[in-house]
């Protein structure tokens, strides 16, 4: 199989009594209206506890995502001050690795976002990819595209509730980019096409590529939901 994937509120009324001459509340009654328009002060109370829980959950939403964008700052601010170029590391986790198993990247692929045209495309990795540091030659033509178009072509074995990367760009010891990419579901057995578009930054931003090329590498990890699987790591030499 595969799949390819970027209170109204009421009119003014009258109270008055009915025909009965009875002083009890059972006994009034909205004139000209029918009695399923009328709206009872339990049912308004209701409605206005619904409103306030709907309202508290949206806060408390947000104060989560607010704490998750402070924490990834945070890590990356520490990513900054540590020196590294990446790791290559498998989970001991026993589903992580039975995930891993049944894993392949089978190709990938990038091309100018604007125009379309081709600009790389990668060979055969296999398994290896997640035991040793990669070595790739991408033309410098990639850093003068604006938008960077991937596709990643993988197969997996085993259910992923949620598939994930996290990706980071390293030079020269400290960590200059950071990037999330979120699949989602991947059906058992399947094999996938997954896109995606990277931003690149403006020209005045951009370093040469002969000051790149061998010093910049791509660390790559892998997660089901929060279950990290794997990471990999890509040297990249521009020509």
């Amino acid at each position: 199989m595969e799949s390819k994937f970027d209170c109204d509120k009421p009119d003014s009324y009258q109270l008055k009594k009915s025909s009965k001459d009875s002083d009890s509340p059972r006994d009034t009654y909205l004139e000209d209206k029918p009695q399923s328009e009328a709206k009872s002060v339990s049912s308004l109370s209701s409605s206005n506890r619904e409103r306030k829980d709907s309202s508290f959950k949206e806060e408390k939403l947000q104060q989560v995502e607010r704490e998750l964008d402070e924490e990834v700052d945070l890590e990356f601010q520490n990513l900054l001050k540590t020196p590294n170029t990446g790791t290559i590391a498998i989970s001991n986790d026993p589903l992580a690795k039975k995930i891993l198993s049944g894993f392949k990247i089978n190709w990938m692929k990038m091309k100018d976002g604007e125009t379309n045209k081709p600009i790389w495309s990668s060979s055969n990795w296999g398994n290896e990819m997640f035991d040793k540091e990669i070595e790739e030659n991408i033309s410098k033509d990639i850093l003068r595209c604006k938008i960077v178009a991937r596709e990643i072509n993988f197969s997996s074995r085993e259910l992923i509730e949620n598939f994930r990367i996290e990706q980071r760009v390293y030079f020269a010891g400290q960590c200059i980019e950071e990037w999330f990419f979120k699949f989602g579901f991947v059906i058992p057995g399947s094999t996938n096409t997954w896109e995606q578009s990277i931003t690149a930054a403006s020209p005045d931003q951009m370093m040469k590529a002969e000051v790149l090329s061998g010093n910049v590498t791509f660390e790559t990890s892998f997660y089901s939901n929060d279950l990290f699987i794997c990471k990999n790591l890509v040297r990249i030499f521009y020509f």
